[in-house]
């Protein structure tokens, strides 16, 4: 018998290293994923084919109730000058009833701010910031790995396998 599975996010808190953003997130958006793709083309062949390529640069957006200076003093900085985020979230199998926690690592620098209008006085929308140059993407579920992406050591790991260990290991990585 097929296993029945229906996850329900319940909750969701934002980490900025070891500031703890939960009252102030009022909307998550963690990075799309998506490979590069390449026409291959053969000779005589009716029929075109894409092949995917590297893991595309990703990006996270988050907006907050008000302005956050601890999320202001991170615009700016450059490379080597990593910030750490940390998404967690509570997911439910309504079939199972069972809780199973995410977690989300991303390392890489706040490199975009909006900031909010302000109508009569008052704030008239979120303050919202892009975290972008993402350079490490660890997405654990359940206590197991799910997807692991780093870019200094060249890793691409997929449902625990490795799927660069033995491309490193050719090109001398």
């Amino acid at each position: 018998m097929v296993e029945k599975q229906q996850n329900v996010v319940f909750g969701g808190n934002l980490w900025l290293k070891d500031v703890n953003l939960a009252l102030s997130v009022s909307r998550g958006k963690l990075p799309d994923l998506r490979r590069a793709m390449t026409d291959i083309g053969s000779s005589g062949s009716y029929f075109g084919m894409q092949i995917p390529g590297e893991i595309e640069a990703l990006t996270a957006e988050f907006d907050l109730n008000g302005p956050d200076k601890r999320i202001r003093a991170r615009f700016g900085r450059e490379p080597g000058d990593w910030t750490e985020l940390y998404w967690y979230e509570r997911i439910r199998d309504i079939v199972a009833g069972k809780d199973v926690g995410r977690m989300v690592y991303l390392k890489g620098l706040v490199n975009e701010l909006t900031t909010a209008s302000t109508s009569k006085g008052r704030a008239d929308g979120p303050f919202g910031f892009k975290f972008t140059t993402i350079v490490h993407y660890l997405d654990r579920e359940d206590g197991q790995t799910i997807h692991k992406f780093d870019y200094f050591n060249n890793t691409l790991v997929c449902d625990g396998e490795d799927l660069t260990a033995t491309h490193n290991s050719l090109i001398n990585w």
